[in-house]
């Protein structure tokens, strides 16, 4: 009965998640998930396609939606600049429905197809960047001296991001107002330059 296989599946993916959240990918036991989901590990092989499966079929949705996060159109200001109230609401939106497979991926998914899932998110990050403020700044006659600056915007956000959610953890309050905190300084007060720097 349908029923029935579909409560299987849940029991697999809850069980993974645990030993995933426990172990990490690398670690991870998938006698060890059949065992808590109460099945013989065969039968695992019935829904998923190993651990790499099985680990993507989890990740995937969070993933996507994360990386989707990223290309948002946020409410814009009058300068046509994102409004980090709602930025800030978008992340603590997804974050409150997907803080624990994130944080897999974020720590544990070393060994999978997502390990690299940081510098993924960095270079998507600064495509963004470059797409956005590129042409604000080029009205204002700014001058950029090194596009690789927007990469380290990115790293700096990506990292401070990563850092608050490893710290609050739970905390929904304190990591919505340390992220507001965090876009404010770095985006909200950057200083421009309209001559082109000098170097020595």
């Amino acid at each position: 009965m349908q029923y029935l296989k579909d409560e299987i599946k849940n029991r697999i993916i809850n069980a993974a998640l645990n030993e995933f959240d426990e172990k990490g990918f690398n670690d991870a036991s998938m006698r060890k998930i059949a065992q808590n989901a109460g099945i013989a590990t065969g039968n695992i092989y019935r829904y998923f396609e190993g651990k790499d499966g099985l680990f993507h079929y989890i990740m995937a949705p969070v993933y996507e939606r994360f990386t989707a996060l990223i290309f948002t159109e946020f409410k814009a200001d009058s300068n046509h600049t994102p409004v980090i109230a709602d930025v800030v609401d978008k992340i603590m939106d997804f974050y409150e429905d997907y803080s624990r497979e994130f944080m897999i991926l974020l720590d544990k998914s070393e060994g999978s197809t997502y390990q690299n899932m940081k510098e993924t998110l960095l270079v998507l990050i600064e495509k963004r960047l470059k797409e956005e403020l590129l042409p604000k700044l080029a009205d204002e006659g700014v001058i950029i001296a090194d596009e690789f600056i927007f990469y380290v915007i990115a790293s700096m956000l990506v990292e401070g991001i990563f850092t608050i959610l490893r710290e609050c953890k739970d905390d929904y309050n304190r990591i919505k107002k340390l992220i507001g905190q965090m876009l404010a300084l770095n985006l909200n007060y950057l200083e421009v330059m309209t001559v082109s720097p000098a170097f020595r």
